[in-house]
């Protein structure tokens, strides 16, 4: 399923101008939701950035999904870290752009890009003669100083995290205004 040889204990993430880059070859399967998933754990903990590991790899996982799902092609993910923060781009050979459309209340899928957008600092297409490559930026922004991080331990599912996440903004949009 990964093509690209990341499992060896050998393999260190070579330097460039940019930062640290590194990337895994994937087949179209829903196996490789997971592999891209450990892929960005254990790229991240290499790199010593653990921290950015949870976000990234559920970005990793939506990217990687709608690659399956939607394009049917072999897929390439990418991870960059630089001064801007780390890329998770993931590039599929079908040249059709992703679309953001709404999703039936009841329906248990079709939220990924939402869910992208919202958790990303910054996301994006990059589109191409060979095919096109969906990215998500995070870690550009520096963390929330304080106790003001969003609980989300007791949410059922992905609609009771974005309610919880509006609610979280509300309120902060709130806190700020002048009373």
């Amino acid at each position: 399923m990964v093509h690209s040889g990341w499992e060896t204990t050998d393999r260190i993430p070579v330097r460039n101008t940019v930062g640290l880059e590194d990337c895994a070859d994937f087949e179209c399967d829903l196996k490789a939701v997971s592999l891209a998933r450990a892929f960005v754990r254990r790229t991240l903990t290499s790199w010593e950035v653990a921290q950015l590991a949870p976000d990234a790899e559920v970005l990793a996982s939506e990217l990687v999904t709608n690659a399956v799902l939607h394009a049917r092609t072999a897929m390439r993910l990418v991870l960059t870290l630089d001064g801007d923060g780390l890329r998770i781009s993931v590039f599929d050979e079908n040249t059709r752009l992703p679309t953001t459309a709404g999703v039936p209340e009841h329906a248990t899928s079709g939220r990924g890009l939402m869910l992208v957008e919202r958790m990303a600092d910054a996301w994006g297409v990059e589109q191409s003669s060979e095919g096109k490559t969906v990215w998500a930026r995070i870690g550009s922004s520096p963390a929330p100083v304080g106790d003001d991080c969003l609980d989300l331990t007791e949410t059922a599912n992905v609609d009771g995290a974005i309610a919880a996440m509006d609610r979280g903004e509300a309120e902060r949009k709130g806190d700020r205004e002048p009373t």
